[in-house]
Order: C-alpha cells, then structure tokens, then sequence
C-alpha cells in the first residue's frame, strides 16, 4: 500500500499559481519530480524508493568544545545500493555502502563553502586536500552535491555485527585536519583517510547519521532497510568523552513518508523503505536511557591516546 500524501486540486491550483508568480524552489521542482515517478510506478506495491531519515545527536554539553565523535552502527536489513552514513557533521560524512561492486566504506568531506556541483569549477586554493589514503582505498574527487573529497575503500561489513566509527577534528593554524577511522567494535582500527580543509575550525558540530535510497530505481523501495546505534560519544578538547543520549529524527522530503527513526530496546535505530509506518505517526525526539557503565572506547586509536583520558 502506497504511503504518499493526498493532494487536492485547489491545493495543486495554489501551487502552480505560487510557482508560476514567484518561481519554482529546488524543493518543489524535486517533489514535482517524485509526484511524476509516483504516478509512473503506481503498480509497486511500495513507494518506488525509500526516503532517506536521519538522527540527529545532541550534544551533552552545549557549551564544551568537541574535537571529536564516535559512533557504532549494527544493520539488520539492506538492500543494494544503500548507503549507511554513521557519522555526519557540517562539513562531511562517513559511513559504509551496500554498493553494486560490494560492500565499502566511504569518507567525505566537502570544499570550502560546500564547493560547488561542478567540482572543475573549484578553485584548487579551496579544495579539501588528500593527506593520507589508505593503501586499500582509493581518493578522489566528487560533485553533484557540492563537491570535495572522498575515499573509498572495501571494507566486507556483515549483517549482525557491530562496527565502530571515529572522525577526528585537529585545528590548525590555517585550516583544519579530519582524520576517519573504521573497524569491527572491540578489533583494529582502520585509517581511512585524512583531509586538510581551508575552512579554521577549532571544534567539530552537527553530530548525525542517516540511511539513503540512492539508486531509487523502483526495486529498491520495495526492501526495508534497519540500523541500530549501539553507542555513540563525543570527545572534548580535554580527552574527556561523553555519552549521547538524546536525539530526533527526521526526513528528507514529505512527499513519501515509510521511514522514521527512534528507540528501540534502549537504541536508536532508522528504517526505511517497503511496509516501514509513516514518519508522521511517530515521535520526533527520543532518548535512550544512559548506561550505567563509563564511556571508553577499546582499543582507542593512537592519534588519541595524547589526549587526557
């Protein structure tokens, strides 16, 4: 059963008239799009794809100064050309992908200002630099979405097991180093990559994850897909880490509505896709009720191990 809003026509009247006076937004071209492919694939017994729902993560202390964050990430459900996204904050995201090659994880970070959809247009003075890649991975460049760097590397993530996440901010004099680590919880880590942006920030923000539809191709919407958060920190300037505990979910659009986020046995977790309830009908913000035990993370990488524990 289709969980698309109704639309009637003295609304479809409104909007044209609005648009056709003071010009289409990007929002509503994009939702024009998704009405038209709704009505091309109404023979799906789902939307045609999965809207995409994040969490977003508030921060213990408004007013501590965070140099790092930390995130785990367990799927219970996938679907080709998935991407998990763990880690986002303002000025990139990390995460792994059921990919159409296999399965990767993946480091982005964006240009000064956020670049450009072009990425040739980009002046090489405000492009995110490559200092490290992996030896497994591959660094490169992106576009269509603004632009920047990304890495991307095989990593064989399984259904069931929990993995760690962590993205490291180090300050300097002129830009700013962000620095990614991966690996299975309480195994090795992995350096991904590190970039070096134009942009001086002395703190990392906007703790978030998401999970996205990106092939959208009618097969995809017809799978749900499930992430749980086992646990989830972030690292003051003193070494200091802090255990999250709340935080509030939302949608990428309005139009299809199978995909929400929340708690679950004292987790946070985000579906979407297939028979997933509507976002519309659940709570927005939730928390988990903090654990008992001290936040540590073991191993901890050894960039880290300088600060105070």
């Amino acid at each position: 059963m289709k969980t698309t809003q109704s639309i009637t026509m003295p609304l479809l009247a409104i909007c044209v008239i609005t648009s056709s006076t003071f010009g289409e937004s990007p929002r509503d071209r994009r939702h024009q799009q998704i009405h038209k492919r709704l009505k091309e694939t109404a023979d799906l017994e789902y939307n045609y794809f999965a809207p995409s729902v994040h969490i977003r993560y508030h921060h213990p202390d408004s007013e501590a100064t965070y140099l790092a964050y930390y995130n785990e990430i367990r799927v219970e459900k996938t679907v080709k050309h998935t991407y998990f996204c763990t880690i986002g904050f303002d000025v990139g995201y990390f995460g792994i992908q059921d990919h159409g090659s296999g399965h990767l994880a993946i480091f982005s970070v964006w240009d000064k200002g956020g670049g450009n959809d072009d990425s040739s247009t980009v002046d090489k003075a405000d492009q995110t630099e490559v200092l490290f890649t992996n030896e497994k991975a591959k660094s490169s460049r992106f576009g269509g979405e603004g632009s920047g760097a990304k890495t991307m590397m095989p990593f064989a993530w399984k259904v069931g097991k929990t993995y760690s996440f962590l993205v490291l901010l180090t300050p300097q004099e002129e830009g700013t180093i962000y620095t990614a680590w991966i690996g299975e919880k309480g195994k090795a880590w992995q350096k991904i990559a590190s970039y070096k942006t134009v942009m001086t920030k002395k703190k990392i923000r906007g703790f978030y994850s998401f999970i996205e539809d990106y092939a959208r191709n009618g097969e995809t919407g017809q799978k749900p897909r499930l992430a749980f958060y086992p646990d989830h920190g972030a690292m003051t300037a003193t070494g200091d880490w802090q255990r999250i505990s709340n935080g509030s979910g939302t949608i990428a659009d309005d139009v299809i509505q199978n995909g929400y986020s929340g708690v679950k046995e004292n987790l946070f977790f985000s579906q979407s896709g297939a028979d997933t309830v509507d976002y519309n009908t659940q709570p927005k913000q939730f928390s988990v009720k903090p654990l008992e035990n001290k936040f540590a993370i073991k191993p901890l990488p050894h960039a880290l191990q300088e600060f105070k524990k």
